[in-house]
């Protein structure tokens, strides 16, 4: 009876082992994709290039923010559009492949033949910032620049819980810095050499939800291993009492060690992935308002600075 119940358990798991490399093969997470489509925002539209999910800013300020950014938009040649957004929280995904999701999703950035652009994203409850810098204004902004405006403009000012501000200034940072680069002249702000730094900082998010879940197959395939063993040495047993008796111990092991591999294939196939609801969609129609909405553009390859104050 024993013998078929453990069969029936060894039955499961490797049914449930195949579950998840279906699961797997079907979804596949790189330690850059992450556990969603990181080419559609997890965020809604947005209706402004400014968008507090969080409640953070001031209407007075974000409204400066957001003129700042569209003036700065008509002004520029190529055309650059910057864009902000402010959550709680991204929950169990990383910070980098949720910013990196929703500046592709939104498609910010003009859809001509260049189409710079940048997403300035916060989460507060997190702590943490990226800024997603596209492919074509990596020149102007390269990721050493990024994060020096961002410790200099950006973290003194949260951590004073003066949201709204530190901002503010951080656009008007990254606006300054274009226009300079575009103009042939200094920029204001210099920072190439900090780019490692930065980097190390991003280096504190944590495992990305592909590292959780290739550990987990890892430590299955290794119970699997050590059960298999187990019955192996079972099988080549002879009979008797002490004998007996010593097996019977090794069998309640292995069923112990099916049940923490069960529960790790569970765990994988139902806690691993975290959502990504919603809906984004191309730019180049209204989106409400006055305002018209994103170019288009989305051409970010990862391009960017981010850290935690």
């Amino acid at each position: 009876m024993n013998t078929r119940i453990k069969a029936d358990r060894f039955s499961t798991l490797w049914a449930s082992l195949l579950l998840v490399g279906i699961f797997l093969i079907s979804h596949p997470v790189s330690a850059q994709d992450g556990p969603f489509d990181i080419d559609k925002s997890p965020l809604p539209e947005p209706t402004s290039p400014v968008m507090d999910y969080a409640g953070v800013i001031d209407s007075e300020t974000e409204e400066a923010i957001e003129q700042r950014i569209l003036d700065f938009a008509e002004s520029s040649d190529p055309k650059v559009e910057m864009a902000v957004a402010v959550v709680d929280t991204t929950g169990n995904i990383d910070i980098f492949d949720y910013s990196l999701a929703v500046a592709r999703g939104w498609g910010i950035g003009a859809r001509v033949d260049d189409d710079p652009g940048l997403l300035l994203f916060i989460a507060i409850k997190d702590r943490k910032y990226f800024t997603q810098v596209s492919l074509d204004l990596e020149d102007e902004l390269p990721d050493g620049v990024v994060g020096s405006i961002q410790r200099s403009m950006l973290v003194p000012e949260f951590k004073k819980g003066n949201y709204g501000k530190g901002i503010a200034d951080t656009i008007d940072a990254y606006i300054k810095t274009v226009e300079a680069k575009q103009a042939g002249e200094e920029p204001p702000f210099g920072g190439e050499t900090e780019e490692k730094e930065e980097f190390t900082d991003y280096d504190d998010y944590g495992p990305s939800a592909s590292d959780i879940i290739c550990c987990a197959i890892g430590i299955i395939a290794f119970i699997i291993f050590i059960v298999w063993s187990v019955q192996s040495s079972n099988k080549g047993g002879r009979g008797g009492g002490g004998k007996g008796r010593k097996r019977k111990s090794n069998i309640d092991v292995g069923e112990v060690l099916i049940d923490i591999a069960g529960g790790l294939v569970i765990g994988a196939l139902t806690g691993g992935g975290g959502s990504s609801s919603s809906s984004s969609s191309s730019w180049g129609g209204s989106s409400g308002g006055s305002w018209g909405g994103f170019g288009g553009g989305g051409s970010f390859g990862g391009g960017g600075a981010g850290g935690s104050w």
